[in-house]
């Protein structure tokens, strides 16, 4: 394996290529020498809109190995990603060394975890949240430039207080489903729903079917962040319009420790499918699985089955990951256009293969809008587990576009 120094060395002289830079998705602490030279390429890129000059970090480093220079930057980023995992596999079994002798078990379980989250920084399927914080603030950049030129809760909590007081939420082995017609708001929800797992430190797997990541992490960004106590718009980080820069840079460097996982495909398959969920979970072993358009699962690649078939068994199937896995799953998926009436929730039996969905479900939803009342939806529970509803509908407060997203009091 290449030195440390003269790897990293390259790689920051590598960086001040714009397209090497804005590809590069690693942070300070991921070197082991030259960390801060690197931290000096981030924050002149954001204080002067540019990367600086081989010269300048010569002047500025002078530790930095100047042979490594005309070191190939891609050669130099794989290097440097088997040096960074060849650290953090070191450090987890460092850091539990002694607890080995002490407890094995004990310390094979903090193994076992610390490695699966390495593996997540290596595997092209899932993402940490975080990750792409850095190139997310660049992607808001390049969008305003365009625009100028032209607790005490049982399982795992709920966005719903009237859940939330029964004092218990989403439980191990559960499925909750949400039906709506389109446009309505279910992937909001979605994210909410993600949102205030993670928040409250439960590992969560966010799988999208409907839209790429980098929408669903400006959803995430204006929720998670309404959650941190931040105040970003939606339309602001879609459009590219002036925000509070420092605020969202703030924002995005604090994100280290938000248990959540996001993920919109599985590389070498046209869709994503039940097989391919369930090998995510027992790989990444999340506390919640929120799926956004479960519609679009298939049931698998290889079935001879009629689709009709496929579709049916689609939600028995996603009821028996949960039970086998032990884990809690919230999926969202449409009515049919039989459900015509936008101000109405639809019922079960106006979404495809209802009855099965009713069955597989411990918990189900139907949402709508308000006539009149566009920061406002209408949430009715159209099955809770035992038969022991919390309410039969409840009124949301609807400002998505500044991440609210909540249960209403009953004057609202």
């Amino acid at each position: 394996m290449e030195n440390f120094d003269f790897v990293e060395s390259g790689i920051v002289f590598g960086l001040t290529d714009r397209l090497a830079f804005r590809k590069f998705k690693y942070s300070s602490k991921d070197f082991a020498k030259h960390g801060d030279a690197y931290k000096f390429v981030t924050t002149h890129y954001d204080t002067y809109g540019e990367v600086p000059t081989s010269d300048t970090l010569c002047e500025n480093f002078p530790t930095l190995n100047p042979s490594a220079q005309n070191l190939n930057f891609d050669y130099a980023l794989d290097t440097f990603q088997n040096q960074v995992l060849f650290r953090q596999v070191v450090d987890v079994f460092q850091s539990n060394k002694e607890l080995l002798s002490e407890n094995p078990k004990h310390a094979l379980a903090n193994i076992n975890h610390g490695l699966q989250d390495v593996a997540v920084i290596y595997d092209e399927d899932v993402s940490h949240y975080n990750n792409n914080s850095v190139t997310r603030y660049d992607e808001w950049k390049t969008r305003t430039q365009k625009r100028h030129m032209g607790d005490g809760i049982m399982g795992i909590p709920t966005p719903f207080n009237s859940v939330n007081r029964l004092g218990v939420g989403w439980l191990p082995g559960e499925m909750v489903s949400l039906f709506a017609r389109p446009s309505v708001g279910k992937s909001w929800v979605c994210v909410q729903a993600a949102v205030t797992a993670a928040m409250k430190g439960f590992k969560t797997l966010l799988i999208s079917t409907e839209m790429p990541v980098s929408q669903m992490n400006m959803r995430t960004d204006v929720v998670m962040g309404k959650a941190m106590g931040y105040n970003f718009f939606h339309t602001d980080l879609r459009n590219g319009n002036p925000i509070d820069e420092e605020s969202y840079q703030e924002f995005l460097h604090n994100l280290d420790n938000v248990p959540l996982l996001v993920c919109d495909h599985i590389e070498g398959e046209s869709s994503i499918s039940l097989e391919s969920i369930h090998n995510l979970i027992r790989k990444y072993v999340p506390d919640f699985v929120v799926i956004d358009g479960v519609y679009l699962i298939t049931n698998s690649s290889k079935s001879f089955k009629a689709m009709w078939e496929q579709t049916h068994m689609l939600f028995y199937g996603l009821k028996n990951i949960c039970l086998s896995t032990n884990t809690a799953m919230f999926v969202s998926t449409q009515a049919t256009k039989d459900a015509s009436d936008v101000f109405m929730p639809p019922m079960a039996d106006q979404v495809a293969f209802g009855d099965a969905l009713l069955r597989a479900s411990d918990v189900v939803m139907s949402m709508c809008m308000i006539e009149d009342e566009s920061e406002k939806r209408l949430l009715a529970f159209q099955k809770y587990r035992d038969g022991l509803m919390p309410l039969n509908t409840a009124i949301l407060d609807w400002r998505v576009n500044n991440g609210i997203i909540a249960e209403a009091p009953d004057d609202f």
